[in-house]
């Protein structure tokens, strides 16, 4: 056990996507704190109001203390998603929201209690080697303990086991009851507009329900472990990716699954700039796709550079792999799909045709 603590504590990383964690979290922050103050404008004060703190009432701040905390709020999440001191002004954002939180259960919610505590954490590890507005940040200074990356990915392994175990104990659940009544809401509501209604109707059917609740609980007892797993890890997070996508089209739930993509970039495998993706300047389409993986690639997974044209078809663009083989035509974007945030949830598909290609593969050059 003692082992297990030291190899937790002293495992060193590429803060890079820890970075990327850090904006996207700080971003979710800055909008939280904006709604907050819509309301604050347009329903007033809670604490005028009827309130239930879990703190003791002396520590519920008075309305122009509130308003200037919120105003705090935002200045920290802004500074923590450019980057200027962004370790202090995370756990600051955090820490205020925290706060607020326990001025009134009223208003307490599992995704916005999950938000905070995941920048809470975040704000712990070296979130500041990458993603600022300063500059980048040479690989060798990136390296650092890795502890607080892996708190991230473990809290979120417990809100999904938590989730999909309390569903399963649940008869109503497994029976698809909840489901079909929340969809009978969000309906009501008019939070499925973007869905036709006549699957909102079907969705409704416990016999259909049904299954999908099954679907549901099995999706987050497996994304709980199947994340962790290596040979797992890439189908639990294009899975994870397409579960949360449904979960917000249907019951919008916009902070949970921002929480949820989040914590994903810390799944991801840290080797920046491992593979290489070369491009004919001579062809106009290739010049925008490698504009297009540039722009996106988040991760910083491809070295993008042109190449000298050879004459032969097929060539656009290459990619280099990590393993030194290379890839044309649709095994390349199946390539680039797999590591570009953006283009991910095509991965799958994308791979299964590349599968029954017969081109595409090449020989590494000297």
């Amino acid at each position: 056990m003692t082992s297990v603590v030291q190899r937790f504590r002293s495992e060193f990383g590429d803060a890079y996507s820890l970075g990327l964690c850090r904006v996207a979290v700080a971003a979710m922050l800055f909008w939280q704190s904006l709604e907050a103050g819509h309301a604050l404008l347009t329903e007033g004060y809670f604490g005028t109001a009827f309130h239930l703190p879990f703190i003791a009432e002396a520590f519920v701040p008075s309305p122009r203390v509130y308003a200037l905390l919120l105003a705090t709020r935002l200045a920290a999440a802004t500074l923590a998603a450019v980057g200027v001191h962004p370790r202090p002004a995370l756990a600051v954002a955090s820490l205020l929201g925290l706060h607020a939180l326990l001025c009134d259960r009223l208003q307490y919610r599992d995704d916005a209690y999950a938000l905070l505590l995941l920048a809470l954490v975040v704000s712990f590890g070296p979130c500041d080697r990458a993603w600022l507005i300063t500059g980048a940040v040479p690989i060798q200074d990136r390296l650092a303990p890795t502890w607080a990356a892996r708190l991230a990915r473990l809290q979120l392994s417990i809100l999904y086991l938590a989730s999909g175990g309390s569903k399963l104990l649940n008869a109503d659940w497994r029976d698809g009851v909840v489901l079909a009544d929340r969809m009978a809401r969000a309906a009501h509501d008019g939070r499925t507009h973007a869905i036709p209604q006549s699957v909102v109707d079907a969705i409704t059917r416990l016999s259909i329900s049904s299954g999908l609740s099954k679907l549901a609980i099995a999706t987050e007892l497996f994304l709980a472990f199947g994340l962790w797993i290596r040979r797992t890890r890439v189908v639990a997070l294009w899975w994870g990716i397409w579960f949360h996508v449904v979960v917000e089209v249907t019951t919008h739930m916009p902070l949970l699954t921002g929480v949820a993509l989040a914590t994903y970039v810390l799944f991801t495998t840290p080797d920046t700039l491992a593979r290489k993706l070369y491009f004919d300047p001579s062809r106009p389409k290739a010049v925008v796709y490698s504009r297009v993986v540039t722009l996106l690639d988040w991760l910083a997974r491809f070295e993008v550079r042109p190449w000298t044209p050879d004459g032969k078809r097929g060539h656009t663009i290459v990619v280099t792999r990590r393993d030194g083989s290379r890839a044309t035509g649709i095994r390349a974007f199946a390539m680039v799909c797999r590591c570009v945030p953006l283009l991910f949830p095509l991965w799958a598909p994308v791979a299964l045709i590349a599968s029954f290609t017969k081109g595409g593969e090449t020989n590494p050059r000297s």
